[in-house]
């Protein structure tokens, strides 16, 4: 599995609605990428889970995708 490279950073405190908030964004995402035949792999969707996590925000997400395709 390819580790992606990414900051560490304290956990963000956020709450459950901004977490449901991410969660449904992403899940809309997803459905356009579907429609376009495009998945996410194990390693995007670790990404993913990290900003619904509060981990990471959503300015993050685009370069951690594009470290992971850079690595594949």
């Amino acid at each position: 599995m390819i580790d992606v490279v990414a900051e560490v950073k304290p956990q963000s405190k956020i709450t459950s609605a901004e977490m449901d908030r991410r969660r449904e964004s992403l899940r809309r995402a997803k459905a356009h990428s579907r429609i376009e035949g495009q998945y996410p792999s194990r390693e995007g969707e670790a990404i993913f889970e990290a900003f619904i996590n509060g981990e990471i925000e959503h300015d993050e997400i685009l370069p951690s995708l594009h470290a992971l395709h850079r690595q594949i």
